[in-house]
């Protein structure tokens, strides 16, 4: 086989095995009650899925105000360097509704359980026109094992004639990892080297 379908086949493991790391979610916490109450969570393989079915402010609620913070810790065994951020708030806004997401990623340290600088961010707003599904991915400023994720969600229905409100239905995150450049690198290095031994 040669040096470069050597490690065209060693990429695509080491990007399978990246993609696949097991992710596991810890320190789940909704703040801000009474939107928080009754919130729920659930995980699948590298996804996380949250309930809210008290996030909402408007005209069918005591408020037209309101925030909602979600946080948690994943950690996918593996160095990563993005994060996929898919937000799913379930078509809530009516009339002057408003929903302005805000998630911010921090590097976490296992040994000492501490939060360190943020790695990235990424921002959306929902209205009442507007799609109710928001993708993108947040592109980490430096690889990490572990990341503190902090989602916000600022909601407001002024009153206005019309029926107006602005909720959280459901939340989604699913977690890429994507492999870090000097593993990649040094996969090469080292198969450049047995390739070399076996020549020899």
């Amino acid at each position: 086989m040669k040096y470069t379908q050597l490690v065209g086949v060693a990429l695509g493991a080491l990007a399978v095995s990246q993609a696949h790391a097991a992710i596991t979610f810890s320190n789940i916490t909704f703040n801000a009650p009474p939107l928080s109450t009754g919130a729920a969570y659930t995980t699948a393989g590298n996804s996380i899925s949250f309930t809210t079915p008290n996030a909402i402010v408007g005209d069918v609620s005591p408020t037209r105000t309101g925030s909602l913070t979600i946080t948690y810790i994943a950690d996918s065994g593996v160095m990563m360097n993005a994060v996929n951020a898919f937000v799913s708030v379930g078509a809530p806004t009516l009339g002057t509704g408003t929903v302005a997401f805000l998630e911010t990623v921090y590097a976490y340290d296992l040994g000492t359980m501490m939060v360190g600088a943020s790695l990235g961010t990424i921002s959306h707003s929902f209205n009442s026109t507007s799609n109710p599904n928001f993708t993108g991915t947040i592109s980490l400023s430096a690889p990490t094992q572990a990341i503190y994720v902090v989602k916000r969600f600022d909601m407001n229905a002024p009153d206005s004639p019309n029926l107006d409100l602005a909720a959280i239905a459901i939340v989604n995150q699913s977690i890429s990892t994507v492999p870090e450049p000097t593993s990649i690198a040094a996969l090469g290095l080292g198969l450049a080297f047995v390739l070399r031994r076996r020549r020899a």
